[in-house]
């Protein structure tokens, strides 16, 4: 006697592989983390924040002090590997000299740092600049924060 049942149970390892193979194109991680993350969270920092949508949208703030901070309206596409590409679309707002140009790219990838946190790291394209860490909400309030001023 075959039932569903005893199909679905063959079909178990197919159904794992592909959700750990989705979590890693669409900005997760596989390795085996209690709180999972995607390129879809609220990321931010210390005078920066981002927020992407999965339409190809989204929002970052980026800033060097109180005084010198954009809000860019964003485009983001996903690479072959695991990560995207972000394209600054339109300037939103804007507070000294500002954080960047209209086609400003960089690249995002999320890795663990040293203490197995998940962050999100954000590469300028064409420049030899710094690497600029992202943090989700919990980690961001941790006392010792790599996300912090």
């Amino acid at each position: 006697m075959h039932t569903y049942a005893q199909r679905g149970l063959k079909l178990l390892p197919i159904v794992a592989a592909l959700l750990a193979r989705g979590l890693v194109m669409f900005g997760g991680s596989a390795l085996a983390h209690a709180d999972p993350v995607s390129f879809f969270d609220n990321w931010m920092g210390h005078d920066r924040s981002m927020l992407l949508s999965q339409d190809g949208t989204g929002t970052l703030t980026l800033g060097d002090g109180a005084l010198n901070t954009d809000q860019w309206a964003v485009t983001w596409t996903k690479n072959p590997n695991d990560s995207i590409t972000i394209a600054l679309a339109s300037l939103t707002a804007r507070s000294g000299p500002g954080m960047g140009k209209v086609g400003d790219r960089y690249i995002a990838t999320i890795q663990p740092d040293s203490a197995g946190n998940l962050l999100l790291y954000l590469h300028q394209i064409g420049t030899q600049g710094q690497v600029i860490p992202f943090c989700t909400p919990a980690e961001m309030s941790a006392a010792d924060s790599p996300c912090g001023a």
